[in-house]
């Protein structure tokens, strides 16, 4: 086994280990890969790039269309039924609604992410449930929410869409139409993912 305390061994282990996990489930992804580097140039050891794992945040993004219009009274029932699951579980996030459609964000621990986009996924008050995004990363972006909640008007929600379903999309355009703070940091960490 080679010895890592050099930076060039650092460096030729992760680059072995890399190439080996490239194109599969356990390639690294962009939050793992900062870690790695960190470890490369010795600013984290290896205990701490696994603590650092082990605490990371799973985000799942995904949007799907209602099978029939949601009155508030439906809303307020999916809030509250949402909200006292997400405690319980430990997930935070945000959920927007505009015209049949939904745009929601799951963060917390893998597990009962998971767990949850499932349940989603079969739940027949939507169809058409399309992953935008599954990533990991360090950070909550909606700590403070069980699950927080923002009604769009169309248009806006307009803007919304298209920016995470084309990441490429002119960003001053974005900035000029989606007025929702909750919404700007949305777009803000996923429109680049």
């Amino acid at each position: 086994m080679e010895d890592l305390s050099t930076e060039a061994a650092r460096r030729r282990a992760i680059a072995w280990a890399t190439a080996l996990a490239a194109n599969t489930p356990l390639e690294p992804q962009a939050y793992e890969r900062a870690l790695l580097d960190e470890y490369a140039v010795g600013t984290l050891s290896l205990e701490q790039v696994l603590r650092l794992l082990d605490g990371r945040i799973k985000h799942v993004l995904y949007r799907s269309r209602a099978t029939q219009a949601f009155e508030e009274e439906q809303i307020s029932e999916l809030l509250e039924e949402s909200r006292a699951w997400n405690e319980r579980h430990g997930i935070t996030g945000l959920l927007c609604y505009s015209d049949r459609q939904f745009v929601q964000l799951l963060e917390g621990n893998s597990d009962p992410v998971d767990l949850l986009y499932s349940r989603i996924q079969r739940d027949t008050r939507h169809r058409q449930v399309t992953t935008l995004s599954t990533a990991h990363g360090a950070q909550r972006f909606f700590a403070d929410w069980q699950m927080g909640f923002v009604t769009v008007d169309e248009g806006e929600f307009h803007w919304v869409l298209t920016s995470l379903d084309h990441p490429s999309y002119n960003a001053s355009l974005i900035e000029q139409y989606v007025r929702d703070p909750h919404l700007r940091t949305l777009l803000e960490a996923f429109s680049k993912a």
